[in-house]
């Protein structure tokens, strides 16, 4: 059933036979309704790619914290950011949804420009620090000097929140330590994010 809403749009929500009214960003749209399907008729293909994308909300609703989950709201523009976020990361699930490949998942996604030729490796003798390199770029495009490096580990199959680091884009190189107690650490994901935090960039995998 619709509803008509009061006000100057007069605008409709809700199901008129086969067609769904919704609004989306102060926009209204109609899209046409899915249709039940029989599930015996589902492929294989199919039946692994429901659960794929099952695997993937799960993993935004229990394990993505809520200011990873803001960066995507800011960077949807025609969609939400939760399904910015499933369209961005369904290559990083496996088929059938229980496998995830670090490499290809993404914490962060904006304007905002990752520095060229940034590098993060384990100091020799040292594998608590990490030496991160790259060049500054700042005041090209929308980069500016004090982007604030963020960053998330991935250790033991999980991810932590966000780490700010307190490392600003012009710096050019810096060592980063990573916290104790928290088990084996794969790897890190870096992004830049500008200081009233409204802009941020594609973050990028390093293993360690």
């Amino acid at each position: 059933m619709a509803k008509v809403k009061s006000g100057a749009d007069g605008s409709i929500s809700g199901m008129i036979g086969p067609v769904v009214f919704y609004k989306l960003n102060g926009k209204s749209y109609a899209r046409t309704a899915p249709k039940e399907r029989d599930k015996n008729s589902w492929s294989d293909g199919q039946l692994n790619y429901r659960k794929k994308v099952s695997k993937l909300a799960a993993f935004w609703r229990q394990v993505t914290p809520l200011p990873i989950r803001q960066i995507w709201n800011l960077a949807a523009e025609q969609m939400s950011g939760y399904n910015l976020f499933l369209k961005t990361n369904l290559p990083a699930f496996s088929a059938d949804g229980l496998e995830i490949d670090p490499e290809w998942l993404h914490f962060s996604s904006g304007k905002l420009p990752l520095p060229h030729k940034l590098k993060a490796i384990r100091i020799v003798g040292d594998p608590n620090n990490i030496e991160v390199t790259w060049q500054d770029d700042s005041d090209i495009g929308l980069a500016l000097s004090n982007d604030e490096m963020t960053m998330v580990i991935a250790h033991e199959g999980k991810f932590t929140a966000p780490i700010a680091t307190g490392i600003v884009r012009k710096q050019q190189t810096a060592a980063i330590t990573l916290p104790s107690g928290i088990g084996e650490i794969q790897g890190i994901y870096l992004y830049f994010a500008s200081d009233i935090r409204m802009l941020y960039s594609q973050d990028q995998y390093f293993a360690l």
